[in-house]
């Protein structure tokens, strides 16, 4: 049977507004368009789908993809910032189809990483809109507790977790949504603002077992949370035209939870 496996290629650029772009430079590490001026950061990752070639083991050559990424995308980028800046959604449109004739490998998503924490991306699959995705943060204090437990089982099951005085933890979120491309104004700041009015205003800094009602009666792990979270912004973003893709909940850097499961 066939094996199609996604390959995953992670290009960064560091682009001078108005500047000709370099050719791809030696730091593939660093950036592989690189200036010794200011400039603009970005990471563009390219998931690729395919089966390996029978004489090499390779769904792609990734030099291949460094090549179109930096000829291709960064001169878009680099227009794209001078005034009146670009849209960052119809620079990966119109990029997509010439990298995809310079690669042999079907691309399934491109992803440009705009900040730490945001993030512009598009599947080939539906390319009448594209991906909005965002972090956030907040603290909060929690207990694992089952009321209808014994103190001696939930200490079993809960640990240091089922502290009567609960504990802490800077919660860490991502989310991401959908967007058409035409016909819909919504923003990175509209998203800011949802969120913050309903999940950020509402949980940052408080004790979630007492303070907020949506864990009255739910214990607040990170399973419950995620969900909550979802179940909280998917009605909300509807109503301006956003489809809420997923929400992606780190409880610390080693533990996350994503609802939807992704596949």
């Amino acid at each position: 049977m066939p094996v199609s496996i996604l390959l995953s290629r992670t290009v960064r650029l560091l682009i001078e507004p108005g500047a000709p772009v370099p050719s791809r430079g030696p730091n593939s590490f660093a950036a592989s368009v690189s200036t010794p001026g200011l400039g603009a950061y970005f990471e563009v990752t390219i998931d690729c789908e395919g089966q390996p070639d029978e004489k090499t083991g390779f769904i792609e050559n990734i030099y291949e993809i460094d090549r179109a990424v930096c000829s291709i995308l960064a001169p878009m980028l680099a227009e794209g910032l001078m005034p009146p800046a670009g849209n960052p959604a119809a620079i990966i449109k119109q990029a997509i189809q010439p990298i995809q004739d310079h690669l042999e490998a079907k691309i399934h998503r491109l992803d440009c990483r705009l900040s730490p924490t945001y993030r512009i991306a598009m599947e080939t699959n539906d390319m009448n809109s594209y991906l909005l995705t965002q972090q956030y943060q907040f603290a909060a204090s929690h207990r694992l507790h089952n009321p209808e437990l014994d103190e001696s089982t939930n200490r079993a099951l809960f640990g240091k977790c089922c502290n009567p005085n609960g504990h802490g933890h800077n919660y860490r979120m991502e989310v991401e949504v959908s967007l058409p491309i035409e016909g819909c104004s919504f923003t990175i700041q509209d998203l800011d603002q949802v969120v913050h009015e309903t999940i950020i205003d509402r949980y940052d800094h408080t004790y979630l077992n007492m303070d907020v009602d949506d864990f009255k009666t739910i214990n607040p792990t990170v399973e419950n949370i995620t969900v909550t979270c979802h179940d909280q912004l998917k009605p909300v973003l509807a109503e301006q035209g956003a489809k809420l893709r997923h929400i992606k909940l780190w409880e610390t850097e080693k533990t996350c939870c994503t609802y939807p499961a992704q596949s």
